[in-house]
């Protein structure tokens, strides 16, 4: 149900963002998944069937991982020369994305993509025009940093694809799974450093010392009866 309503706030982020940019004059416009071409868009634009690009948030936990998101062009149209689109990418619970570089000259940005603008709508929009232009049968994807802070089982992100004359919208949709490895000993993200765990084993270790001691204490004093000479 979250990530539904994830979902429903990218696809209100992007049509108020085609409303405000068709008054003011001929744009870019990427409408929502599964609805008719929108306002703002020329109807000679070629029909580009878009698919998302994902991968799989696969290391240990504290470790920072480089996956590649973005967008495939199924055909059969080019999209050079008309509007391009955008791609929004929701990451996986229990996931950190700390960077997307720019891979381009001279920019040293930290995100190439427009990044979350409230918890509550916590997605990075990519703008397709800022990336080179997938043809048919190609893609075209952005190296996204992200970091494993905790495993949660069956956690997945998503990548939702807009395109501005998508034919087939049913696939602009997919995952991005993670599969995470506990962390290694040395790593403070592993449970054995967690506080919580310590102080039930210092009580422990407290008693055993005590008991320790009064045995060696006993052993010493003799048994009871036993002459000294």
């Amino acid at each position: 149900m979250a990530e539904r309503a994830v979902v429903r706030r990218i696809s209100a982020v992007v049509v108020s963002l085609i409303v405000l940019m068709t008054a003011a004059g001929p744009v870019r416009a990427w409408p929502q998944p599964g609805t008719a071409l929108s306002v703002g868009v020329s109807r000679s634009s070629p029909p580009v069937d878009y698919a998302p690009v994902t991968g799989t948030v696969r290391g240990r936990v504290g470790d920072t991982v480089v996956v590649r998101l973005g967008v495939a062009n199924l055909g059969p149209g080019s999209t050079d020369g008309g509007a391009l689109g955008s791609f929004a990418v929701v990451p996986p619970p229990g996931t950190t994305i700390t960077s997307i570089p720019w891979e381009g000259d001279d920019d040293d940005r930290r995100y190439s993509c427009r990044p979350p603008e409230d918890k509550d709508n916590y997605f990075f929009l990519c703008d397709l025009s800022e990336l080179p232009v997938p043809e048919p049968g190609s893609s075209s994807t952005i190296g996204f940093h992200i970091r494993i802070d905790k495993r949660i089982p069956g956690a997945k992100g998503s990548v939702t694809v807009y395109g501005p004359n998508d034919p087939v919208p049913g696939n602009n949709r997919d995952a991005i799974p993670v599969e995470a490895a506990p962390a290694p000993l040395w790593r403070w993200q592993h449970p054995l450093w967690r506080w919580q765990h310590w102080v039930p084993a210092a009580g422990g270790m407290a008693l055993v010392t005590t008991a320790g001691g009064l045995f060696v204490r006993r052993r010493r004093q003799g048994s009871p009866g036993e002459h000294r000479v």
